[in-house]
């Protein structure tokens, strides 16, 4: 089988396999191949479910002969993050303290996908606990980036990023806390989308910070996350934060509608401290929007929002929301590590040997963090959250454009157990998690040294599919999505 079927986008092997080209069993057997080939010097996947996805090719077969094909991505493999509960099969978030959990259940997402056709070939290799943004985990060992091999695919779904750039799988899932699905796309070449919060159910999920954690679709093009998406929404009873959102919602419907005279907005201070490189894609982005008939403009959300009321001073401490952004940003972190430290609360007290040191260290933080900071915080991000959405639906602006991190991939640390990572990493990305909008990173772009830097578009809530048309309407306009990292890296 031809090589270059290991980058082909879901619509051509839907093609291919509705015509009867190919058969599932032989793309799982060619994926299977590839995977085997590749994982031992990437370390994308932790676990290979090979008898799961014999099981559901051999069905997909039966309905695509009969031309009765679940869904445009039944018969196609499927990487799988080492957080979504699979039935019988070890889920254990990238942790020796989970290294034997099995759950009885699929998650709501996996649920969904298999019902779709997909094949679920494996689990991905994640940061430990979904905390940090190197994938360089202390249980598992580190993932690679395909770009080069020294260095990090990002985190903390950065197994599945380097499953999509190295051509494992077309699509996969991801998490994103803080940038956790936009932070290894970025790094590694490849596309992810963090949809609006809730707009996906995360039960059997395994939690980092249920007020900020987001299931998310990741593949090689915006159009590929768009068909995903649609396989992964839906009303999920057992998800109190999941939206009521009409599940028969097609993401590709108006995605081929141009976007001239659309208007994003820059926000100069998540430009800051860029690294060159990523800085200069950026600039050559923003030319490429406007030659596409985008208008470009600036704002800063937290201050220029057009809210008619004055601050007051609720708690005997208060944001001073003339701040630059990312410090308001960091005022928020006890929500993350005051929830993320209380799911685990028993595992941090009685075996705490049993979580990497980096992550312990950071999660024992959160087990100190008092009440009053973590209500502060959660009423602060709810303004924000309330800036932000103000200024796409009381004005001209449709969404907000900045880099996805103002760094490109670092280089892996030579020792695994050391959690170190440049604090600007997430930056960019976490505001959005706060703001729980919809964000998509895309590829716009390399280095110097000739690593991926990615772009993110973020429009309103319940507007996801306006971010995959810019999004998608770029990449027919460039060509850093089809780009393809040497063999070794």
């Amino acid at each position: 089988m031809d090589q270059n079927i290991s980058f082909a986008t879901v619509e051509t092997l839907r093609a291919l396999l509705d015509k009867g080209q190919i058969t599932a069993t032989q793309l799982l057997e060619h994926t299977l191949s590839e995977i085997s080939r590749t994982n031992p010097t990437l370390n994308s996947f932790i676990l290979i479910t090979e008898s799961l996805a014999w099981t559901q090719a051999e069905a997909a077969n039966v309905r695509i002969e009969q031309g009765k094909a679940a869904s445009p991505i039944d018969g196609i493999p499927i990487a799988v993050k080492d957080l979504y509960d699979t039935a019988g099969i070890v889920t254990a978030g990238g942790t020796a303290a989970f290294e034997k959990r099995t759950p009885n259940y699929d998650s709501y997402v996996v649920d969904k996908l298999q019902r779709a056709g997909a094949l679920i070939v494996g689990k991905t290799n994640t940061h430990e606990l979904a905390l940090g943004g190197t994938t360089n985990n202390p249980h598992y060992g580190p993932t690679h980036n395909p770009w080069n091999l020294e260095n990090v695919p990002g985190g903390s779904s950065g197994g599945s990023g380097a499953a999509l750039a190295s051509g494992q799988v077309s699509l996969a899932l991801g998490t994103d806390t803080g940038g956790s699905v936009r932070i290894p796309s970025a790094f590694c070449g490849v596309t992810g989308l963090k949809p609006t919060y809730g707009l996906i159910g995360k039960s059997g999920i395994i939690p980092l910070s249920k007020t900020l954690d987001h299931a998310g679709p990741m593949a090689r093009s915006a159009f590929d996350c768009a068909l995903l998406l649609n396989q992964m929404t839906g009303r999920d009873i057992n998800d109190p934060h999941n939206i009521n959102f009409d599940s028969s919602t097609d993401f590709t419907q108006n995605i081929e509608k141009e976007v001239k005279g659309i208007t994003l907005a820059i926000i100069p201070s998540l430009l800051v401290d860029s690294e060159p490189g990523v800085a200069q894609s950026f600039v050559k982005s923003i030319a490429v929007l406007e030659q596409m008939g985008l208008n470009i403009t600036e704002i800063e959300p937290t201050t220029n929002s057009g809210l008619n009321r004055e601050d007051t001073r609720r708690y005997d401490s208060e944001i001073n929301w003339g701040d630059p952004l990312p410090t308001i940003i960091r005022s928020l972190s006890p929500i993350l590590l005051s929830e993320g430290s209380t799911y685990i609360e028993k595992i941090l007290r009685t075996q705490p040997h049993l979580v990497g040191q980096a992550v312990r260290e950071r999660m024992m933080k959160g087990i100190d963090i008092s009440v009053h900071d973590y209500i502060r915080a959660l009423d602060w991000r709810k303004e924000i959250e309330s800036r932000f959405e103000n200024c796409l639906l009381h004005s001209t602006i449709d969404g907000y454009i900045v880099p996805t991190s103002p760094q490109v991939a670092e280089t892996i640390t030579s020792d695994p157990h050391v959690g170190i990572e440049p604090a600007v990493k997430f930056r960019n990305t976490s505001v959005f998690n706060h703001t729980r909008q919809p964000s998509i990173s895309v590829p716009n772009g390399f280095s110097i040294e000739g690593l991926p830097t990615g772009l993110m578009i973020t429009t309103a809530q319940k507007n996801d599919a306006l971010a995959l048309r810019i999004a998608h309407q770029y990449q027919l306009n460039t060509n850093f999505h089809l780009s393809r990292p040497t063999p070794d890296g």
